[in-house]
């Protein structure tokens, strides 16, 4: 009986042992700057993922090198069981690594990702060891209300910006700035002669397109946590479009809280604030309201037919708050229109005349204009010649 007892009592010390040791390579594991990445070790970075990055809140990225056409979107978790390290994106693509080395080494275990290869090996490599590599260009230190002011311009931004201030430079079209040890900023000068801003929050690899600021849903004060999008829903007023009860002779009214002792009208020709007219249509067939311009207050959002004889159907955005209107429209070549999903106010490209559906996509204001989608003018010429 005391050998079966003091076997009992081994087998558990054991167990609380071997459980102490797991515990303690879990809590050994730190984190020794964020972010914190690790490098594709001796095999071509041009085809397998060539990194691992992880960051102070649990948020992690999976890279993907050139060759793949599969594009990761959403920021990443990693969770830590013993001494294997599992990094899961939202579309359910993860990998798991074996840590060791003191945490400086990833080995791959597994993968549900394109050009992986079990048994690479990452090696930890620090952000100073990164930026060494790079030419390092003195100049005024670009803080975060200089880049704030920055933003203000953002459909606008060019490279020559950015010059005066320090930063480190890849190549000449790629150039990267540290603001205050919080933040990182890259600017990018693509191909096609269009900048990249992206800003990068160190803890948690969080990113925000400087360049697209003041669009639908883009607010860098908001992003920095310094203030919020006020939430406006979108609401309909009143939809015909593809309906024969369209009321020709009536009017129909609207107050709202936003804009108090106005009045807007629509007739089936236009819609006015007022003595003032905000815009018209042969017919306007819908009017929607959303905020597409982060202030709080709802723009007039409507499809309406512009021609006699030869009609297309376009968008227009009326912002009452700003006296502004934005069209989408490509007379004889594409239609538009518009419609809610749940919450999202949506728009649909069509063929010309036999109103096929294209593409679908979310209405939004980028840089100054309706976010164009779907078949391009260009590319149709091209197609059809």
């Amino acid at each position: 009986m005391k050998r079966v007892i003091s076997i009992t009592v081994t087998v558990v010390a054991a167990c609380i042992i071997l459980s102490g040791c797991s515990t303690a390579k879990q809590k050994n594991f730190s984190l020794h700057e964020t972010p914190q990445t690790y490098v594709l070790q001796g095999e071509d970075s041009f085809a397998i993922m060539p990194t691992v990055t992880l960051y102070e809140n649990g948020n992690a990225w999976l890279s993907q090198p050139f060759i793949s056409s599969y594009g990761i979107f959403e920021i990443g978790k990693y969770v830590i069981d013993g001494n294997e390290l599992t990094v899961t994106h939202k579309d359910a693509c993860s990998a798991t690594f074996e840590i060791s080395d003191g945490g400086d080494t990833l080995t791959l275990l597994s993968a549900n990702l394109s050009f992986t290869k079990v048994g690479a090996v990452y090696k930890y490599r620090s952000n100073v060891d990164y930026m060494s590599s790079s030419t390092k260009v003195d100049g005024e230190i670009l803080t975060l209300d200089k880049l704030r002011e920055l933003a203000k311009n953002a459909p606008s931004l060019t490279a020559s910006d950015f010059e005066k201030y320090e930063h480190f430079s890849k190549d000449p079209d790629y150039h990267i700035f540290e603001i205050e040890g919080k933040y990182t900023l890259k600017v990018i000068l693509s191909a096609d002669g269009n900048i990249h801003c992206i800003v990068e929050r160190k803890s948690s690899g969080e990113s925000f397109p400087l360049n697209k600021n003041g669009s639908t849903g883009y607010d860098f004060d908001a992003f920095l946590g310094l203030a919020s999008i006020p939430e406006c829903e979108v609401r309909k007023w009143l939809d015909y479009f593809g309906s024969d009860k369209m009321p020709w002779d009536e009017s129909k009214e609207l107050k709202l809280t936003e804009f108090p002792g106005v009045t807007f009208t629509w007739t089936s020709e236009k819609v006015t604030a007022g003595e003032k007219e905000l815009f018209w249509g042969m017919p306007v067939w819908n009017v929607y309201l959303a905020d597409l311009t982060n202030d709080g207050k709802p723009e007039f959002c409507a499809t309406v037919s512009f021609g006699s004889g030869i009609i297309d159907n376009r968008i227009i955005v009326f912002d009452y708050a700003a006296d502004k209107m934005y069209q989408l429209s490509d007379r004889m070549c594409y239609d538009y229109f518009l419609s809610q999903d749940n919450e999202k106010l949506m728009v649909t490209q069509t063929n010309y005349l036999d109103s096929k559906p294209l593409a679908t996509a979310q209405l939004r204001l980028v840089n100054g204009e309706i976010f164009k989608f779907g078949t391009s003018i260009e590319n149709k010429e091209s197609i059809t010649d």
